[in-house]
């Protein structure tokens, strides 16, 4: 469970190139993802506008309503992923491991991109919500198919 993450995903790789995991399987899985990962923005979105509209702090009001809705959104998008996605064979308790390993990193990065769209650059909020989630959404798939949800767990599937 504990794998070093660089190690994982190169055993990943690795079982890809060897199982049969072509540009068919790669479509399906890339596609079930987006329609799915649409559904969670929508629930997140929601979620996020109306942390915004309650502004409980007064301050950050932008970073307090991505950062909650992402936590929340993190939890509903892993059952989601695990179960319809990648429909995993995974342990809960592994794929959540690595789910929330991959969901904090961007996290954090995803928090500084938003502030920096709407306090450095003037965006929106809901346009820099809207943008944040496309520049993350390769990096999301990639880390839960590489990591979360490798190829090796999913194959009973």
């Amino acid at each position: 469970m504990v794998d070093n993450p660089i190690r994982r995903i190169a055993n990943a790789i690795s079982d890809f190139k060897s199982k049969v995991y072509g540009k068919e399987q790669f479509s399906e899985d890339f596609i079930r993802y987006v329609i799915i990962a649409c559904l969670n923005s929508v629930f997140m979105f929601c979620v996020y506008q109306a942390l915004y509209w309650l502004n409980p702090l007064q301050a950050y009001t932008v970073e307090f309503a991505w950062f909650f809705s992402f936590i929340i959104g993190t939890i509903e998008a892993h059952y989601v992923h695990r179960r319809f996605t990648f429909k995993s064979t995974a342990s809960y308790g592994e794929s959540l491991y690595w789910v929330i390993f991959v969901y904090s990193i961007i996290l954090v990065l995803s928090t500084l991109t938003i502030s920096t769209l709407i306090n450095m650059f003037d965006v929106q909020y809901q346009v820099a919500w809207v943008i944040n989630n496309i520049l993350f959404g390769l990096f999301y798939f990639a880390g839960l198919r590489f990591l979360a949800f490798p190829l090796e767990d999913a194959s009973d599937a």
